[in-house]
């Protein structure tokens, strides 16, 4: 399964939609969620059609802000449990009858909205009993020291809030595998800002049900916003994978070297990483380490 997601800045322009399908050829995603669309709910039947997908669930902009699109393709059973101006929540059905639960989420800047959001998230979590994506434009938020690129630094308060949040919906963030910003203010020269606003939490049970989730920033031209991309499969090993990260197994006997707690240690007691980077942090620092050995 793979989910696509953009907040477009609107999907009015046919060079945004010429630019939309291309962005959906290269990666071939069976969900899309778009936000910002700034049309009215009837003009994406149109959008759907250039993009060859099956069904759509659409919501109406305000004015010209607002409005959010969920598509998918033929063969993806979504059904849509319910909706509002700023998020479309759906039951997804993978392979083998498996469901889980995907929420496109458009954030707000303004507190009193933003916290009306959190509400309205607290009301789907009630809800929830599968393994949970939420995908969200969060506008505002962040979770570590190196969030942004110039410009005013974000009051703690706020990220405070949002770690409290993801905290009680018990959500992870995860990171993005190659890029780190998904908006770009597009000023050139002394006054270009960068930050990361987009991006894609998991419910702690899928790390252990989906261990090989992969996420990654997608560039394009027509928004100040990136594209963030989720791949459920995207790590997972080839069959006859020579990549030493492809078949690293943890060895019991490393609980008896020092080397082995050592790094263990120094990984685990970030407090300014979440689970599956401390996992992927432990895989790939061990691995390393025992090629390295093993090379002596």
């Amino acid at each position: 399964m793979k989910i696509f997601c953009w907040n477009c800045r609107g999907v009015g322009n046919p060079a945004t939609v010429r630019e939309l399908k291309q962005l959906l050829v290269a990666n071939g995603p069976n969900i899309v969620f778009l936000c910002e669309t700034k049309i009215h709910s009837n003009g994406l039947s149109r959008i759907q059609s250039v993009c060859r997908m099956e069904s759509c669930m659409a919501i109406n902009s305000e004015g010209k802000s607002g409005g959010l699109a969920l598509m998918w393709k033929e063969g993806v059973k979504v059904n849509v449990q319910n909706f509002s101006n700023h998020h479309i929540d759906s039951l997804v059905t993978l392979d083998e009858n498996e469901v889980i639960r995907f929420t496109g989420f458009n954030g707000q800047a303004n507190l009193n909205v933003r916290n009306q959001l959190w509400d309205m998230l607290r009301r789907v979590k009630r809800t929830v009993n599968e393994g949970w994506i939420v995908r969200g434009d969060f506008n505002c938020n962040t979770l570590y020291s190196y969030p942004k690129l110039g410009g005013c630094r974000k009051p703690r308060k706020a990220m405070d809030e949002f770690r409290d949040i993801l905290d009680e919906l018990a959500l992870v963030d995860i990171k993005t595998s190659n890029e780190w910003f998904t908006w770009y203010n597009k000023r050139e020269g002394a006054n270009p800002v960068k930050e990361r606003l987009d991006r894609f939490l998991i419910s702690e049970d899928m790390i252990k049900n989906f261990p090989f989730i992969t996420t990654k920033v997608v560039c394009q031209s027509k928004s100040d916003h990136e594209v963030i991309f989720l791949n459920m499969l995207g790590c997972k090993p080839e069959e006859k994978g020579s990549d030493y990260r492809s078949c690293f197994r943890y060895d019991a006997c490393w609980a008896k070297e020092q080397k082995a707690r050592d790094i263990i240690s120094r990984i685990w007691d970030d407090k300014n990483s979440d689970i599956l980077n401390k996992m992927n942090n432990t895989h790939e620092d061990l691995a390393r380490g025992s090629i390295n050995d093993t090379k002596e």
